[in-house]
């Protein structure tokens, strides 16, 4: 258990990790799954009573989600609830420990719980194909490589809800209890609380499972759909692993291009040509890739792409202004002091330091990213490898 002391929150956040194998075929019942767990729980066994129990507990807050990590999908539980020395209710810690163990280890898996969940996700998933800028993304990383983690949606498929069994969520949910759990506090706690997560703990270190996305030859497939703007997803892999020395190099190349409040995308196809409305670059971390969107004109797409070239270019050729550079530092570095302050924040990367086994001061992180030069980001950029282009075009006839 990783136990993050500090009394500068009001609240206390309590983080339950389990990392599970990121497959195809289990993705979607594990959706299902999710939806199912935060229904109810055998004691709180309504939407009411849910409600009801967690009002009575000074507003105390559950959240999941699902996260990959490359080969891996994490499974997070997170509790949020006021520091139990603020309480002078006798039992308020008491009221915390059932919550947190009806909410981990009692969901209800009952048919009806079932059909709703699937009617949930299926929305969900449906809004989600009406949306071209989440439909291009979604196709650039199945065309990246179809045997690659990368290509698996998080959100789980449609097709294969539609033959998903109350049987293939309850084996999801076997292996799911089955697994390791870690547990990270940020906050203040008492030591009865403490000891009491401390016994949740699985006490085992982490495995990191990733394989980095491989050099292949660019899918390029253009979706019509009756829509009023193309949306371009590119997706490339860069050959840098998380773990890797290029690491700080790739974060800033990726800055540079698209993601920095001054980046070179943006000035030469938004603020130079007026070819788009925005435009951005975020890494996929333990995949070894980087994600490029924008929306266009039908007729400007190919444009488009020969500037997202010529930028990459530029990289390459550290032919840009030092102030991209410097101005993306300091972006990473007023990100990482910013989040000593902020509690998911301080949880997140203790979570990373022990799946990485990798532990390093803020000010340390600071340097490495400091200490990169325009010849580290040409050398990640020179290996760096165009894996798909997936756009989501108005219809020609619409034109």
């Amino acid at each position: 258990m990783n136990y993050i002391q500090t009394q500068k929150f009001s609240d206390v956040y309590v983080s339950c990790k389990t990392m599970m194998p990121f497959n195809r075929n289990t993705i979607t019942a594990l959706n299902v799954l999710v939806y199912m767990m935060k229904a109810k729980t055998e004691k709180m066994d309504s939407k009411q009573k849910l409600a009801s129990t967690l009002n009575l507990a000074y507003g105390t807050k559950i959240s999941y989600g699902l996260t990959s990590f490359g080969d891996l999908i994490q499974v997070d539980v997170r509790f949020q609830f006021v520091r139990p020395d603020w309480i002078e209710d006798e039992n308020y810690v008491n009221k915390i420990k059932d919550i947190m163990d009806q909410a981990l280890f009692h969901s209800v898996l009952d048919e009806e719980n079932f059909k709703e969940s699937v009617y949930l996700l299926k929305n969900r998933l449906l809004a989600q194909m009406d949306d071209p800028a989440n439909l291009s993304c979604m196709y650039a990383f199945e065309m990246a490589h179809d045997k690659h983690s990368i290509s698996i949606p998080v959100q789980g498929s449609l097709k294969d809800l539609e033959t998903l069994t109350l049987k293939d969520v309850k084996q999801i949910y076997t292996l799911y209890m089955d697994m390791a759990k870690h547990f990270y506090i940020c906050g203040y706690v008492d030591q009865e609380l403490y000891d009491f997560i401390d016994s949740l703990d699985s006490h085992f270190p982490f495995i990191s499972e990733r394989t980095l996305l491989p050099k292949v030859e660019t899918s390029y497939k253009t979706f019509e759909k009756d829509i009023s703007q193309t949306c371009i997803s590119q997706v490339y892999s860069t050959g840098v692993d998380i773990s890797s020395a290029d690491y700080e190099a790739e974060l800033l190349l990726c800055s540079i291009l698209g993601q920095s409040q001054k980046n070179l995308m943006f000035d030469e196809i938004r603020e130079k040509n007026s070819l788009c409305y925005s435009i951005s670059s975020s890494i996929i971390r333990f995949d070894g890739a980087i994600l490029i969107h924008t929306g266009v004109n039908r007729k400007d797409v190919t444009k488009v792409l020969n500037l997202i070239e010529t930028q990459m270019d530029r990289l390459l050729n550290m032919d840009y202004d030092d102030a991209y550079l410097e101005i993306a530092k300091m972006g990473f570095k007023d990100r990482l002091v910013g989040g000593l302050d902020q509690a998911l924040s301080l949880i997140a990367q203790a979570f990373l330091d022990d799946l990485l086994h990798c532990k390093l001061t803020t000010e340390q992180r600071i340097e490495r990213i400091m200490k990169v030069t325009k010849e580290d980001i040409s050398r990640v950029a020179l290996q760096m490898n165009l894996a798909s282009v997936a756009i989501v075009a108005e219809n020609e006839n619409e034109l």
